[in-house]
Parts: structure tokens; C-alpha cells; sequence
């Protein structure tokens, strides 16, 4: 009677193991690379998508919306959109940095950005949204125009920086 093999012996089971520690260790910091990536582009989306939203209800409005940072230069970051000229007044949104953890937020624009109904020149700049060494940024023109772009290759976003 010939006897049939089933299962593994140790030796097959422990150099199955060493490869897969050996592959994990070669793909676990490009994973946490592609991780900082998707989060700065996730933030940096969210932020070009209030000043948008705040652009639209300024048109559709017709009176002047504001969004109003707090503590920007930091992680600990907060903004809110207004109805009004002012950083007060009813808030339409608001966005803090617990949905983004690790992602600091600069805005070079000052502590507000304040679109008005019809198209006027107002100060241009950005927003920078930053993760280690990913970066993004939201630009603002003087004509109210917004865009995005990153000079570290971030996927799906355009690569020219002012």
C-alpha cells in the first residue's frame, strides 16, 4: 500500500513564512507612502471643494461669502464658511482637522477668503495642504478662479505650480 502525502512539513511552512516576511517587508513603506499621498490629496480636495461651494453660494445668494481659518499654519486647523462679508453671521460648513489627521493646513491667503457675488479682484494666493514630504496646494487668483496643483506628483493632480 502506497500512502498518500496530505499537508505541508514544517520546513515547506516556514520558508512559505520567510517569503511572505520578506515581500511584507519590501511593500509595507511604499504602502505607508501611497497612504500620506491619498490623505494630502483627500484634504486638499475637500478644501478646493468648500472654496468652490463658497464661490457658488455667493452667486447664489447674491451677497458675499466668507471662509474663515483658525489656526491655519498647523495640524490643529479649522475652517468655516459664512454668509456674510464677516467671519460671523450663519455658518453654511465647517471642516476641522480631526477628519484629517496629520494633514497641516497654511494659508498664506490671511485668516479669510471672502467671495462676492459678481467677479471682483480680491488677494490672490494659496492653501497649502501637507503631509510629510507631500504636498498640495489650492491657488486662488485674483479673478476668483481656483485650482489645484502639486510639485511631488500627487496622483490625479495637476503638476505647475505658480
Amino acid at each position: 500500500m502506497t500512502r498518500v502525502q496530505a499537508g505541508l512539513t514544517l520546513v515547506e511552512l516556514l520558508v512559505g513564512i520567510a517569503v511572505m516576511a520578506v515581500l511584507l517587508t519590501l511593500a509595507v513603506p511604499s504602502f505607508q507612502s501611497l497612504r500620506q499621498q491619498y490623505q494630502v490629496r483627500s484634504a486638499g480636495m475637500a478644501v478646493y471643494a468648500d472654496l468652490q461651494l463658497a464661490r457658488s453660494e455667493a452667486i447664489k445668494r447674491n451677497r458675499a461669502v466668507s471662509l474663515c481659518f483658525t489656526n491655519s499654519d498647523s495640524v490643529d486647523w479649522l475652517y468655516r464658511l459664512y454668509d456674510s462679508d464677516e467671519c460671523s453671521g450663519t455658518e453654511i460648513e465647517s471642516t476641522d482637522s480631526r477628519n484629517y489627521p496629520s494633514i497641516h493646513l497654511k494659508s498664506n491667503i490671511g485668516t479669510k477668503i471672502t467671495f462676492r457675488p459678481r467677479r471682483n479682484t480680491f488677494f490672490a494666493g494659496n492653501i497649502t495642504v501637507k503631509n510629510g514630504s507631500y504636498e498640495m496646494k489650492v491657488v486662488v487668483s485674483s479673478s476668483g478662479r481656483i485650482r489645484t496643483c502639486s510639485e511631488h506628483n500627487l496622483l490625479g493632480v495637476p503638476s505647475s505650480c505658480p
